[in-house]
């Protein structure tokens, strides 16, 4: 007995002694993280409610009831802003002033302008800026959101930007467009794009290993866990037919190909998952912009090749897979008599990239001067 009750008390206080370790733990881990830690690092370890009592509003985005997630209205950071309607830029009015022509650019974060932290850097606000120097009354709204397919930007045609009285509308996508068609096996590639992503909205603090300032570290850390500043508590889940996701991971990691991969390589899966949807999303913004009036502009989308180390961009199946819907863009433009501002052959240098997709502000004002002569011409 004498033993056994040793045992017992080694075994309590063994216990306890874990129990301190940590509590004290969990005090250095906060004391970092509100002491210590970078912006950065506070963004991708904090919980949210610690982000919304330093940030306010932090999340750039918000779920929306049909297009699965949009830019959440009002967020500010340094140089960017969103205006009250939920595009990046300056206010404007819902109703269009008399006199002015209204130029919707169209598309994901290359549209948006993620590679400038200030929006009058991106493409849509230099644009309008050339424009009004010519003396055009113009408002050039950026309707581009990081993430969006042309299915998001064909719902948002007819659910927002129509409601805005548009006049043009500049359509620009690509590489977004590639990767809900790194899905397997080929019956998860469907228009919802379902297979792809699974949209929900993540944004409750369910558990109290997400409420622990160490274990949410450690999980981040270790993969275990998205980061509550992270894209995907909003986007939602990712289902066990999609790939793009592992791709990128295995390519960073510089283990690719493995786990899928092995016995479906990407060109297999790509070449499985035509580009037929983003063809088909195409033709239907064409068809809601001819039915109301609204001028549809393609563009091809532009990248460079020599970032050869970055995930996507860097191999040539994801390459050749935006050359593909380029095709596409050009296909639809001689069929239909749609003017295309063929921007891939004009937008290659290394120069005008942060990463082979995304631009810099020498890419934007590249890119800007281009549709800038374009309208310059329609406007006189």
């Amino acid at each position: 007995m004498t033993n056994l009750a040793t045992w017992r008390r080694l075994l309590w206080r063994a216990f306890l002694a874990t129990l301190a370790a940590l509590a004290l733990a969990e005090v250095l881990a906060l004391a970092w993280l509100h002491g210590l830690a970078s912006d950065a690092d506070f963004r991708t370890y904090a919980s949210i409610t610690e982000l919304r009592a330093r940030y306010g509003a932090f999340e750039r985005f918000q779920a929306h009831r049909h297009l699965g997630f949009c830019l959440a209205p009002g967020y500010r950071r340094g140089a960017n802003r969103h205006n009250a309607l939920g595009f990046r830029g300056d206010e404007i009015a819902a109703a269009k002033p008399p006199g002015t022509v209204r130029i919707a650019c169209a598309g994901g974060s290359t549209t948006y302008g993620e590679g400038v932290e200030d929006y009058r850097q991106a493409v849509p606000a230099l644009l309008e800026s050339k424009l009004r120097a010519d003396g055009h009354a113009t408002e050039v709204v950026n309707a581009g959101c990081p993430g969006w397919t042309t299915l998001e930007t064909l719902l948002n045609f007819e659910t927002r930007l129509l409601d805005l009285g548009v006049d043009h509308l500049v359509v620009y996508h690509g590489i977004n467009d590639v990767f809900p068609r790194m899905v397997w096996p080929q019956t998860a590639y469907r228009g919802d794009l379902a297979g792809w992503l699974c949209r929900a909205e993540h944004l409750a603090e369910a558990s109290l290993l997400d409420r622990s300032a160490l274990a949410r570290i450690v999980r981040i850390r270790l993969g275990r866990l998205a980061p509550h500043s992270d894209m995907l508590r909003i986007v939602g889940d990712v289902p066990s037919t999609s790939f793009s996701f592992a791709f990128r991971a295995q390519r960073n990691a510089n283990v690719y190909p493995d786990g899928i991969f092995r016995e479906v390589p990407v060109e297999q899966m790509l070449a499985a998952n035509p580009p037929r949807f983003f063809e088909r999303n195409l033709r239907s913004l064409l068809a809601v912009g001819a039915s109301h009036g609204v001028s549809v502009v393609l563009s091809t989308f532009a990248y460079s090749a020599e970032f050869p180390h970055r995930p996507f961009i860097g191999h040539p199946a994801v390459r050749a897979a935006i050359d593909a819907t380029n095709d596409i863009v050009r296909a639809l433009g001689r069929e239909t008599g749609t003017p295309v501002v063929d921007l891939q052959p004009a937008l290659q240098r290394r120069e005008f990239f942060t990463d082979g997709v995304h631009f810099t502000l020498a890419g934007n004002e590249e890119r800007a001067a281009i549709l800038h002569r374009f309208f310059a011409e329609r406007l006189r």
